[in-house]
């Protein structure tokens, strides 16, 4: 985000739109252009209040719930400084030399990037917890080669999302924005000068402006696009942010409003109210960065276009504050550092950040910064042996491999800690432990094995990466995966229906269907429950819900051999948009019952699944800690039932309902006591995330699941099934 805070002093100069040519003030003496070694106060007052913004967004959301706007007013900053540098050169030399420009940016912008994911790396290593390393040093790894923002979007990570614990670097994304944007930028103005080679000036620079406007737009209207239809990869993408810069770009090409004094006063105020309305008025909710990022990026450039006024009662004597002045100069120091400081320090104290930490984070990230400027920024842009640009790329690089190879060695150290944790787990299913997971709280069987006491298979680590119960999938709508025995050989044909919650629960139903030589078919769709309620989702996912939806009534009506459907969702309620006068939970529930009246009447049984209770971010790190220190997972780590285990509106509906061919089924007890909920059940790792259970320990519950069945059905009436031959 803030590579344009790298544009150091001597690059953050005024572009001179028409050398030589002097305009004059109202009563004033013709002014000089500004020199090329001036600094520009507004743009560095800009810089400042756009990295104070990102700090305290990051320090306190509540604050400032718009502060990410900081990012796109950098965004604005370094498209018009970059451009106004080509420009110079462009009419200077009437070329574009890329070796020279690559060359200074990665002076200015390298050897601070570079310092700070050492230090991450080194922090990464000594202080955070081994559940999380991993994923810490890949992102680590994709912020070197300064793609972080392609690779949030590939593994769709929500920046707004508390959920899971970002990495010291996941604020490189938006540098990685900025160098795809030194990288391109003027390669595509070289080439429409090349293009125009042997036209005029003028007509060269009208050709550079026409490519800059249509990619612009391009890029506007795609962002505008996905944001609607896939707003985190819109967030991170180099495309959907690509007009921000070149909007800044196109600021260098329009006309200077100097003769206008009070036209400039009031650009300058504009901008900055524009800015701050963003920052106070936007939210994680807003749709970004759609249209509302126009707000903060002409909000930029409009306070770049003013400049400084000298006149009564324009804003310079604020900005020219050697405070803020200070600030814009060490801003891209401060965004380097404020982010790996605020993640890291959890780890550094072992427990909560409270409002004193973060004050002392604010003012280690204001010293770190202001000691990288004065001894790693500073002294490696003046270096004398770096003049040249093929020293200062040649360096560049072997720095840059440096720092991968001591990132990809401490990469591969916990890979093969995860590879001997998989294989030490897999000893011990083989084994098939006595008591094992769902088995040592077996109400009518009480067992116990020590042995298991300081036990966790599979380890958090290698958790995500194991295996979902074996599911052959078939090409459709919906999408639908065969799991038991194969049609042929089946007796019976039953399907798992709902959201990703309903597909954790198929490494229960898979034992009990092959026992039982049942045909199972699960048809589920990750954040989209079976239910007539409308989920409150972004497009085009509340689309696909929809139609998901749609798509397995229709199926099951298609295939009357489907007698038997299990369902579950996700509990808690939340996230269900109102209806009839009835609040989310409340629509929640009556959403699942509608669905289920719904089934077609071939549907003999409905077996709804509680949902199970939910870890919380630091569970598998207590129990990844658990083992190294030889402690008891399962009751060092364990969880308050009351916050674990959330209402469940679906477990709700199915107890409310008259139908009779709907039956209620809640699996908790395996899981809980009457205060607690254990991460570690048995020696069986319950959690793989936050809130779906490892596939080892759903199948641990197959042969409970099927008597909680068989209770139901003698409940109600109906004829049991035999208990499936599954340990």
């Amino acid at each position: 985000m803030l590579l344009s805070v790298a544009l150091a002093a001597p690059a953050a100069r005024r572009a001179a739109q028409d050398s030589g040519l002097r305009r004059r003030t109202s009563g004033r003496p013709p002014r000089r252009p500004r020199a090329a070694g001036a600094v520009r106060p507004e743009i560095q007052a800009l810089r400042a209040l756009a990295v104070a913004l990102v700090v305290v967004y990051h320090l306190w959301p509540s604050a400032v719930p718009g502060g990410f706007v900081g990012v796109d007013v950098f965004f604005a900053i370094s498209g018009f400084l970059i451009t106004s540098m080509l420009l110079r050169e462009i009419e200077r030399d009437g070329t574009v030399r890329l070796a020279d420009f690559w060359a200074r940016r990665a002076r200015r912008i390298l050897p601070a990037a570079l310092a700070t994911l050492l230090f991450c790396a080194a922090a990464t290593a000594i202080l955070v917890p081994l559940y999380y390393r991993e994923g810490f040093l890949v992102d680590l790894r994709a912020s070197t080669a300064y793609v972080q923002n392609w690779h949030l979007s590939a593994i769709e990570t929500d920046y707004f999302a508390a959920e899971s614990t970002a990495s010291p670097v996941q604020h490189f994304w938006s540098l990685s924005v900025e160098e795809q944007f030194y990288g391109l930028w003027p390669v595509l103005l070289a080439l429409a000068l090349l293009a125009t080679r042997r036209r005029s000036l003028r007509l060269r620079r009208s050709s550079v402006g026409a490519v800059m406007t249509a990619l612009t737009l391009v890029s506007l209207g795609w962002a505008l696009v996905k944001t609607a239809g896939d707003p985190v990869a819109a967030y991170f993408l180099t495309p959907t942010r690509a007009w921000e810069f070149g909007a800044g770009g196109l600021l260098a090409l329009a006309p200077d409003v100097e003769r206008w004094p009070a036209l400039r006063v009031a650009l300058s105020w504009l901008g900055i109210a524009a800015i701050a309305l963003a920052a106070f008025a936007y939210t994680d909710e807003t749709p970004f960065p759609g249209s509302a990022a126009l707000l903060p990026v002409l909000g930029g450039l409009a306070v770049i276009r003013a400049g400084c006024p000298g006149c009564r009662g324009a804003p310079s004597p604020v900005l020219g504050l050697r405070p803020v002045q200070f600030l814009g100069d060490i801003s891209y120091s401060v965004y380097l550092w404020h982010w790996p400081l605020i993640v890291l320090a959890p780890f550094a104290l072992s427990g909560e950040v409270h409002t004193q930490t973060r004050i002392g984070v604010l003012m280690l990230t204001i010293l770190f910064a202001w000691l990288s400027k004065r001894w790693i920024e500073d002294p490696l842009r003046r270096a004398p042996f770096l003049v040249s640009p093929r020293w200062t790329l040649a360096g560049s690089a072997c720095a840059t491999c440096v720092v991968f190879a001591l990132i990809a060695a401490a990469l591969g150290r916990v890979e093969a800690q995860i590879a001997e944790a998989g294989r030490a787990s897999d000893r011990v299913l083989a084994a098939r432990p006595t008591c094992f997971g769902a088995a040592s709280r077996d109400p009518r069987r009480p067992c116990r094995n020590p042995r298991l006491r300081l036990m966790v298979v599979p380890t958090p680590i290698e958790a995500a990466k194991r295996r979902n119960a074996p599911c052959e999938l078939r090409v459709g709508r919906p999408s639908v995966c065969e799991f038991g025995v194969p049609a042929s050989r089946a007796t019976r044909t039953i399907a798992l229906i709902g959201d990703s919650h309903a597909s954790h629960w198929r490494a229960a139903v898979d034992p009990i269907a092959r026992g039982k030589r049942w045909r199972g078919l699960s048809m589920t769709h990750s954040g989209c429950p079976f239910s007539k309620a409308t989920k409150a989702l972004p497009q085009p996912a509340l689309s696909q819900c929809l139609a998901w939806n749609g798509d397995v009534l229709r199926f099951l009506r298609r295939h009357p051999e489907v007698k038997t459907v299990f369902v579950s969702e996700v509990s808690g309620g939340k996230g269900f948009l109102p209806s009839r006068g009835r609040d989310p939970y409340a629509t929640a529930v009556a959403g699942y019952a509608a669905a289920w009246r719904g089934l077609p009447g071939s549907v003999e049984q409905v077996f709804v699944i509680r949902d199970t209770p939910k870890a919380d971010a630091g569970t598998a790190s207590c129990v990844q800690e658990a083992l190294r220190r030889r402690r008891p997972a399962g009751s060092a780590c364990a969880l308050s039932r009351r916050e674990a285990l959330d209402a469940d509106p679906a477990a709700v509906a199915a107890a409310r309902t008259r139908a009779a061919r709907v039956h209620g089924v809640d699996m908790t007890r395996f899981l809980c006591d009457a205060r607690r909920c254990f991460p570690v059940v048995g020696g069986a790792l319950v959690y793989k995330d936050e809130h779906h259970i490892t596939t080892v320990f759903a199948e641990t519950l197959g042969s409970y699941l099927q008597r909680a069945v068989d209770r139901v059905l003698v409940r109600a009436g109906a004829r049991a099934v035999p208990s499936a031959s599954v340990r």
